[in-house]
C-alpha cells in the first residue's frame, strides 16, 4: 500500500518497522483515486511534532549526508541548521503552495511535486498543489498502514521528507542558476529512477492537473 512506498522513499523505512510489511500502492491507482467522500475527506494527517525526534532526525539525516556525500557539504547543512530549523526553511519554500509544516500530507506532496519538476525539466511550470494534497490525502486516508501511524511514526516520516526535500530543493536550484545541464541530467535521473524503484510511479508518464497526478494523454 501507498504507506510502504512512503516509507521506502526515505529514511523513515528503519524507524517504522510496524509499516514495512504492508504492500505498496501501485501507481495507476494513486493516480486515478476517487473523489473525496466522508472519513477521507476529512483525514487529519497532522501530529504533534517532538523537539527530540526531531533533533534525531536530523543527526540520522546530517551523518547519512556525511557518509554518502562528503563532510563539505554535512558541514553546510549543519552550519545553515544552526541558523534556523529545518522545518522553519522549508515552511518559506513551500508557504506559497498552501503546505504547512507537521502534516503528513503537506510534506509528500511538496516532495512529489518537487520530484516531477525535477524529473520532467519543468523548472519554470506553475503547479497547483491543491489537487495533489487531496489525492494524496484521499490515498492515506484508505491506507490502513499509515491510519494506524502514531505521532512520533508521523513525524518520523514527514520530516524525512522535509530534510531530503531541502537537500534535493537546493541541487536543483543550483544546478538551473548555474544552467549546468549535467548536473539537471543526473538529477532528473535519479528523481526518475527513485519513484520508479521506490514507489512504482513513472514520473515521466504522469502529469499534474485538476485532479492531481493522472497519466498523460496519448
Amino acid at each position: 500500500m501507498l504507506i510502504t512506498a512512503l516509507l521506502l522513499s526515505t529514511g523513515a523505512a528503519q524507524a517504522q518497522e510496524s509499516a514495512r510489511e504492508t504492500a505498496q500502492e501501485p501507481a495507476h491507482e494513486v493516480a486515478e483515486a476517487p473523489a473525496a467522500t466522508g472519513p477521507a475527506a476529512l483525514l487529519d494527517s497532522s501530529y504533534r511534532p517532538s523537539p527530540s525526534i526531531s533533533a534525531r532526525l536530523q543527526h540520522d539525516f546530517l551523518s547519512r549526508i556525511r557518509w554518502n556525500v562528503g563532510a563539505p557539504l554535512r558541514d553546510a547543512l549543519v552550519a545553515a541548521f544552526a541558523e534556523r530549523k529545518p522545518t522553519e526553511i522549508w515552511q518559506d519554500l513551500v508557504r506559497a503552495d498552501g503546505l504547512t509544516t507537521n502534516n503528513v500530507v503537506d510534506a509528500v506532496t511538496a516532495y512529489w511535486v518537487l520530484n516531477w519538476v525535477t524529473a520532467n525539466g519543468a523548472y519554470s511550470a506553475r503547479i497547483d498543489n491543491a489537487p495533489i494534497r487531496r489525492q494524496l490525502q484521499r490515498a492515506m486516508a484508505s491506507d490502513q498502514g499509515f491510519l494506524t501511524l502514531n505521532d512520533q511514526q508521523r513525524q518520523t516520516l514527514a520530516e524525512n521528507y522535509v530534510l531530503d526535500f531541502l537537500l534535493e530543493h537546493a541541487a536543483l536550484n543550483e544546478a538551473v542558476a548555474s544552467k549546468n545541464g549535467a548536473a539537471l541530467a543526473r538529477l532528473a535521473t535519479a528523481s526518475v529512477t527513485r519513484f520508479r524503484q521506490k514507489m512504482g510511479i513513472d514520473l515521466l508518464s504522469v502529469q499534474p492537473g485538476p485532479d492531481g497526478f493522472a497519466p498523460r494523454p496519448r
